[in-house]
């Protein structure tokens, strides 16, 4: 996969020369985002978790819930 790497700033107020003032984005092409998806949603159906198992699922916290 081929992106494009751009530099955004973070903060406008802050000086511009400063290197840890950007963040890096990456741009890519279409096809490969599509690509992306379509394996993402792959692994995502076909993927076995058991019911504790909360982090890096689909509408799930890894939070911690106490009621009081």
């Amino acid at each position: 996969m081929q992106a494009m790497i751009i530099p955004l700033v973070k903060c406008k107020s802050d000086s511009h020369s400063d290197v840890n003032n950007y963040r890096a984005i990456a741009i890519s092409t279409a096809m490969s985002t599509i690509l992306e998806y379509v394996i993402a949603d792959h692994i995502h159906s076909s993927a076995e978790c058991n019911e504790y198992q909360f982090g890096f699922k689909t509408n799930h916290s890894t939070a911690m819930c106490t009621s009081v």
